[in-house]
C-alpha cells in the first residue's frame, strides 16, 4: 500500500469511529427515554412526587411488577415496625 491508500483508510475509519461513537449515544439517549418516566411539569407536582413516578420507572423494569409488589409491602411493614420502635421509645 501506498501512502495516500494508507491515508484514506486512516480517515474512514476515523470517520466510522465517530459514527460509532454518535449511534452509542443515541442509543443511549433512546435507552434512558424509556426507562425514565416523562417529568411532569413543575407546577403540577411537588418533588417527593416526580421523585417517587422516577423510583418507580426504573424500578419497574428492573424488578418486574410482581416483585416490586413484594418489596413495597417489605418496606412499608418495615417502616410501621420503624414508626411503632420510635413511637415506644419517645415515652
Amino acid at each position: 500500500m501506498n501512502r495516500e491508500a494508507l491515508d484514506r483508510r486512516k480517515s474512514l475509519l476515523i470517520a466510522q469511529s465517530h459514527l460509532h461513537r454518535l449511534q452509542a449515544g443515541m442509543a443511549w439517549h433512546d435507552i434512558k427515554t424509556a426507562v425514565m418516566p416523562p417529568r411532569p411539569p413543575p407546577e403540577s407536582g411537588d418533588r417527593a412526587r416526580s421523585i417517587a413516578a422516577t423510583l418507580l420507572g426504573v424500578a419497574i423494569p428492573l424488578f418486574g411488577l410482581a416483585r416490586l409488589g413484594r418489596i413495597t409491602k417489605a418496606m412499608s411493614v418495615a417502616v410501621i415496625v420503624m414508626r411503632l420502635v420510635r413511637g415506644f421509645r419517645g415515652r
